[in-house]
């Protein structure tokens, strides 16, 4: 009996070491979730007015300045790249502003990045 306890408690000191040792993976999904919501957060600030928060582009002012619809596969081709998106974010293109003086470098490529999820596979 003395043995059956020390090796379940051996057992569990080795069990609950290795938990310590490895952090849960919520840690990096809190964090990325985080970004992800600071991303959306600021899409829906500076471009959904026109882009629309769904990505569509039909929103009164969007179809104004006929903003393109980023989840049409049709208007996505090679040159739709996230370089592009963040030439076209930090320069501003046809009646889109020019937002390289009004974010940073970070949230321009994050915004870049976004724009690419609209697309459907």
């Amino acid at each position: 009996m003395k043995t059956f306890v020390k090796s379940s408690l051996l057992i569990l000191t080795l069990l609950l070491c290795a938990w310590r040792a490895f952090p849960a993976p919520q840690e990096k999904t809190t964090a990325e979730g985080k970004e992800h919501s600071q991303t959306l957060t600021l899409f829906n600030e500076k471009c959904a007015r026109c882009h629309g928060e769904d990505g569509r582009g039909q929103t009164v002012i969007g179809q104004m300045v006929d903003a393109p619809n980023f989840t049409d596969e049709d208007w996505w081709n090679e040159e739709k790249n996230e370089r592009r998106f963040v030439r076209s974010i930090t320069e501003g293109k046809d009646a889109m502003p020019p937002f390289g003086k009004k974010l940073t470098r970070a949230e321009i490529r994050a915004l870049a990045a976004y724009v690419k999820t609209f697309r459907k596979k």
